[in-house]
């Protein structure tokens, strides 16, 4: 297993490349923590379909993880969320209301 990374930090209108966060000076290394740890902070992780397999089975393997999986790598779809049949009520009611009011319209 090969383990690399590389870090390009973008500020003050320089741009600089630095293979380990230790080669960070420290004040940019001040910026770097707040803005990956931050609120609005994400993660992006490219795999291919062996390298997905292994991330998931490492997510499944943490202590306290409740069937966590790794989006798929191949393009598929997310997994939607179902509707709640409050929601699935608004919905109909929503769509009867239309129907009822462009009625009302065609008979005038």
């Amino acid at each position: 297993m090969l383990k690399t990374s590389t870090i390009l930090i973008s500020s003050d209108d320089t741009e600089s490349v630095y293979r380990d966060v230790r080669e960070v000076p420290e004040p940019l290394r001040k910026k770097l923590y707040r803005s990956t740890t931050g609120i609005n902070a994400r993660t992006i992780l490219i795999a291919d379909r062996r390298g997905q397999q292994e991330i998931t089975r490492a997510l499944q393997s943490l202590p306290g993880s409740t069937q966590q999986t790794a989006p798929s790598a191949a393009g598929a779809p997310p997994a939607r969320s179902r509707l709640t049949v409050a929601q699935a009520a608004g919905i109909l009611l929503a769509g009867a209301t239309g129907v009822l009011a462009w009625l009302l319209l065609l008979r005038r």
